[in-house]
């Protein structure tokens, strides 16, 4: 069994703090129980959706070990610090062609026989055999590489060690923004060991049937839009109103993550059944666009008085949202020009920087300098006690930007001529309705 230090516990204890206190509004961790005890080879695959919330899905699950991790090598080259600091966490670097180069493959040899390695000390990998995140809820194609490694690392031990793969999935309620919804489920794991003999012969034929069995579970779990073409779409239908009252109509709480996606699957395989005419939801989404408002507004059709009263709070709570200003804004802006400078042009970084360079730089630095400055001005005690309501602070913050967008488009929707609006919104979705009521 595997010692977990104390400054590892703390460690994680922190980041926990820093994820699914702050930065998540509810973390859903599904059978985490499937998971081997201590002391078993596992190499957990999952579809990688969010980057780095992906691997803090994972290391949340289990308290009781130390999870290892296989990632982008360009991870490890934004400073020697950060580079040791991955080691340390148990991370170990993937070098991939589109990134680094067909020079730098070599350097794989290494982390595969390492990673070998900790799955015959009986550890639990993680790795993403989309070799790559998504920036779209659907499952990619896979590299067989995790089972060769699974596999050879059997073939070290004279195939003695019985390894096992554990099917994982993720889903987020959003994959942007603070206080949104996260889940992770764990299917069953599948031994190697009825390949072992096979393997010797015919490894690659062992590695695509366990492979069809691996992604079997992912995809079922998940939630994975197929039909790219109309992708877009899709996912407005799902997330609109409509497809929170189709996920009514079958029993689920459209506000609860884990209920929610089992309405969204369902969605999905009822419109992948036949053809729904996408073009008026695409004209009605389009409008939407051009209108900056939401579906939402036209469904419930906020009322002057709402409008007036979410005025009113803004203006009264204004000097406090001033005051939150700090650490509000660095802990927001910071991570988003670190963001823009690597020119992560499909924005899926950004939480990951959000996360780690709040809880790694910004969250120790600004306690450090608020317990001081604040100390000088008011005394040690007050001064501790706000550096200690920092975190919450950036959340009250979150919201209030939050009201200020939703009041804004209050007030567009009630300047705005929403007769056109309407009407292209029964064109998509009443002919969807009889649609999917008929599948």
């Amino acid at each position: 069994m595997e010692k977990l230090t104390l400054g590892y516990r703390l460690t994680k204890a922190y980041f926990r703090f820093a994820s699914d206190g702050i930065f998540y509004r509810r973390r859903y961790i599904v059978d985490a129980g499937h998971i081997p005890p201590e002391g078993t080879p596992v190499l957990v695959a999952m579809n990688h959706q969010n980057t780095f919330h992906d691997i803090l899905g994972v290391l949340f699950a289990r308290y009781d070990r130390k999870m290892h991790f296989i990632a982008r090598a360009d991870a490890f080259e934004i400073h020697p610090l950060f580079r040791k600091f991955l080691l340390w966490a148990g991370v170990l670097p993937a070098y991939r062609l589109q990134y680094q180069g067909e020079e730098a493959l070599s350097n794989n040899y290494e982390t595969f026989r390492l990673t070998e390695q900790n799955l015959l000390d009986g550890h639990t990998v993680l790795i993403f055999p989309e070799a790559g995140h998504q920036t779209k809820r659907w499952l990619g194609t896979f590299s067989l590489g995790y089972l060769r490694m699974a596999f050879e690392a059997a073939a070290s031990s004279g195939f003695e060690k019985e390894i096992f793969i554990l099917p994982a999935a993720n889903h987020y309620s959003n994959y942007r923004g603070l206080r949104e919804q996260t889940w992770i489920r764990f299917g069953t794991p599948i031994s190697l060991k009825p390949w072992y003999e096979r393997y010797k012969d015919k490894p690659r034929t062992c590695q695509r049937e366990v492979n069809q069995l691996v992604r079997e579970q992912i995809q079922s779990m998940m939630l994975d839009i197929r039909d790219l073409d109309h992708y877009k779409e899709i996912d407005f239908i799902r997330t609109s109103n409509f497809g929170k009252d189709f996920a009514r109509t079958l029993g689920k709480n459209p506000d609860v993550l884990p209920e929610k996606l089992e309405a969204d699957k369902e969605l999905v395989s009822r419109l992948a059944a036949g053809e729904p005419d996408y073009a008026a939801v695409e004209a009605y989404r389009t409008a939407l666009e051009e209108a900056r408002f939401d579906d939402a507004q036209l469904v419930t059709r906020p009322s002057w008085a709402k409008t007036i009263l979410s005025i009113l709070l803004l203006i009264l709570t204004l000097p406090f949202a001033l005051f939150c200003l700090w650490p509000a804004l660095p802990n927001w802006f910071v991570p988003q020009y670190v963001n823009d400078h690597l020119k992560d042009d499909d924005g899926m970084y950004l939480t990951s920087f959000q996360i780690a360079i709040n809880a790694l730089i910004l969250i120790p630095l600004e306690f450090i300098l608020t317990w001081i400055f604040t100390g000088l001005a008011a005394g040690w005690l007050i001064g501790l006690l706000h550096a200690l309501s920092l975190p919450f602070l950036c959340i009250f913050e979150w919201y209030y930007v939050k009201l200020l967008k939703q009041t804004v488009k209050d007030i567009r929707f009630r300047h705005a001529d929403t007769s056109r609006l309407q009407e292209l919104r029964q064109q998509a979705f009443n002919p969807l309705k009889t649609f999917l009521d008929n599948e």
